[in-house]
């Protein structure tokens, strides 16, 4: 799963909204764990790199469920709102992902 923030170059009302829908892996972990299970939580990261103006149109299309949440006119605003705040060519950012293993005492996966 995703984290429960993201370092994604969005527009912040698409940042916020992503904050307010993302389960907490740690409450998720907290769960398992009071289910009785051995529990263990790790993240991977991986650096992204992806031309400005392709990932526009990504937005634009909506790669993300959570943009569907957003107007045509919310996105072109979002999209007006991330061209100034990234004017370089080459967006780099993390793709961050989190990996929760439950398991139950005494079982080998």
């Amino acid at each position: 799963m995703l984290p429960a923030a993201i370092g994604y170059p969005l527009f912040e009302a698409a940042l916020t909204r992503f904050e307010e829908l993302q389960p907490d892996p740690a409450v998720i972990e907290g769960q398992l764990q009071a289910a009785g299970l051995e529990v263990g939580l790790s993240h991977v990261e991986h650096e992204l790199r992806i031309d400005r103006e392709k990932y526009f149109g990504m937005v634009r299309g909506r790669y993300m469920s959570l943009l569907s949440t957003f107007s045509d006119s919310e996105i072109e605003q979002g999209i007006e709102e991330m061209r100034a705040a990234h004017p370089e060519p080459v967006l780099v950012f993390p793709d961050r992902f989190v990996f929760i293993l439950g398991r139950r005492s005494g079982v080998r996966g």
